[in-house]
C-alpha cells in the first residue's frame, strides 16, 4: 500500500522495542500514532504524534487521557503488540473507542487456557486432538488425577513466556505440588493451575489472521524446546517438516475461529504432532513472539506481517500469502551465557543478534531468562 496521509489516529498500547514494528507499519500507511507507555523514554514514542505516559494496564486512565487529547471518533484503529493482561486492557479500549478488536468478555475467555480447552471439546476434525485435562479444585479426587496418566503437566490458566510450567511424575509429586507451602513459595494459588496429560511429540507453531470469522494461515514452523520444564524455546525453524499438514491446519483453525467466535485478530497456536495428528498445547489471540512476526515471516515468506496487521485492525482486506518465495529461516536462542568470544563467533553469520539477559539465572524459569537470540537465513 502506497504511503498516503489518512484521517485519524492509530493507537499503540505500548511503545517499547516490541511495539516498534507495529508503530512503523502504521506510520508507513499514513496514520498518525498515539503511543501509550509508562516510560516516556520508550524508543517507540519518538515516532508517535501524541504521547501518553501511563501503564498500559490502566485502561480507564488511558481512555480518559485519549478523550482529553482527541475525539474518540478520530481513532481509526489500534493494537497492543504484547500479551496477557495488556490484551485484556486493549479489549476494554476497543469497546470504549468503537474500534476493531475482541470484546472484553471474549478476550477473558481466550486468555484462560481452561476455558479454551472446554470450548474446543468435541471439535470435529480427524487430525485435531487435545490433551486430557483437569480443572484444579478442592473436590477433585486422586483417581481423577491418575486417570490423566504420568507424567503430567501443571501450568497456570493465565500465563505466558513459559512461566509456571511444571512436570509432575507421580501422585506424591502432585500432592507436594498442591501443598500450601509449595504454592505460597510459587506465589500462585491452586485454582489458578490446570493439569494436562503430557504428550510426547514434535512441536510446531502456527500463525495466522482471523478476518470476518475466516482464518488465513500464514506460516507453520518447527519449535525446538528444552527437554526439561519450563520447556523454553531454543530454536524456531521455517519451513516446518510438517508443512504437508497445512490443509488440515487451515481447516482446524477455521473451526476454532467459529467455536471461539474469533474475528479480526491475529492468532498464534502451539501444537504437538503425533503421527500427523496435532494436539493443541496453547492458543492465543495475539502477535507471535520469538521474532516470528518481525523476522521469520517477512524473511521466510516475503510477507509483511505488521502492514497486514494494520490493515486487519482498520477493517481492510489483508493480503494473501504467496508460497512462491519460501526461504529457510532459523531463530536460535541461548539459555546460558556462552562467553563473549563464542557468542561473537556463533552469531558472526547472523542477520541479527542481541543479548536478552546478560546475566541469566542458573535456574531458568521462563523465556525471559535466556541469554541471547540470533536470526539466520539458511
Amino acid at each position: 500500500m502506497a504511503k498516503a496521509e489518512r484521517d485519524g489516529f492509530y493507537l499503540s498500547l505500548g511503545a517499547g522495542e516490541n511495539q516498534l514494528p507495529l508503530i512503523r507499519a502504521a506510520r508507513d500507511q499514513g496514520l498518525k500514532i498515539i503511543g501509550v507507555d509508562r516510560n516516556l523514554g520508550a524508543v517507540g514514542l519518538k515516532l508517535c504524534d501524541l504521547k501518553i505516559e501511563e501503564s498500559i494496564l490502566n485502561y480507564r486512565k488511558i481512555y480518559y487521557k485519549i478523550s482529553s487529547l482527541v475525539e474518540p471518533s478520530q481513532i481509526a484503529g489500534g493494537y497492543a503488540a504484547s500479551y496477557g493482561e495488556a490484551l485484556a486492557s486493549f479489549a476494554f479500549l476497543c469497546e470504549r473507542l468503537s474500534i476493531i478488536g475482541l470484546s472484553r468478555t471474549l478476550m477473558e475467555t481466550v486468555l484462560d487456557k481452561l476455558q479454551v480447552r472446554k470450548r474446543l471439546l468435541g471439535l470435529e476434525h480427524s487430525n485435531f486432538a487435545q490433551p486430557n485435562f483437569l480443572e484444579i479444585s478442592q473436590s477433585m479426587h486422586r483417581e481423577e488425577i491418575e486417570q490423566l496418566g504420568f507424567p503430567l503437566i501443571a501450568k497456570t490458566r493465565r500465563g505466558a513466556s513459559k512461566k509456571h510450567i511444571y512436570r509432575l511424575e507421580n501422585w506424591l509429586e502432585v500432592k507436594n505440588f498442591l501443598s500450601r507451602r509449595n504454592l505460597e513459595a510459587l506465589g500462585v494459588k491452586g485454582h489458578e493451575f490446570i493439569f494436562e496429560q503430557f504428550i510426547e511429540g514434535d512441536e510446531i507453531i502456527v500463525t495466522g489472521f482471523a478476518q470476518n470469522f475466516h482464518y488465513q494461515l500464514l506460516s507453520v514452523h518447527d519449535r525446538i524446546a528444552a527437554t526439561r520444564p519450563p520447556y523454553i524455546d531454543l530454536e524456531h525453524r521455517f519451513p516446518s517438516r510438517y508443512a504437508h499438514l497445512a490443509a488440515s491446519i487451515q481447516q482446524i483453525h477455521e473451526q476454532i475461529c467459529m467455536r471461539l467466535q474469533l474475528s479480526d485478530t491475529p492468532i498464534v497456536s502451539e501444537w504437538k504432532v503425533v503421527a500427523d495428528r496435532i494436539y493443541l498445547v496453547e492458543l492465543s489471540a495475539q502477535i507471535p513472539g520469538e521474532h516470528v512476526a518481525d523476522f521469520m515471516i517477512p524473511k521466510g515468506l516475503r510477507y509483511d506481517y505488521f502492514a497486514n496487521l494494520v490493515r486487519l485492525t482498520l477493517g481492510e482486506k489483508i493480503e494473501p500469502v504467496s508460497e512462491k518465495h519460501l526461504h529457510p529461516v532459523r531463530v536460535r536462542y541461548w539459555a546460558e551465557n556462552p562467553g563473549w568470544g563464542e557468542w561473537q563467533e556463533e552469531t558472526r553469520k547472523a542477520s541479527f543478534a542481541r543479548v536478552i539477559n546478560a546475566n541469566p539465572p542458573k535456574t531458568i524459569t521462563s523465556n525471559l531468562d535466556r541469554y541471547g537470540v540470533a536470526g539466520f537465513l539458511d
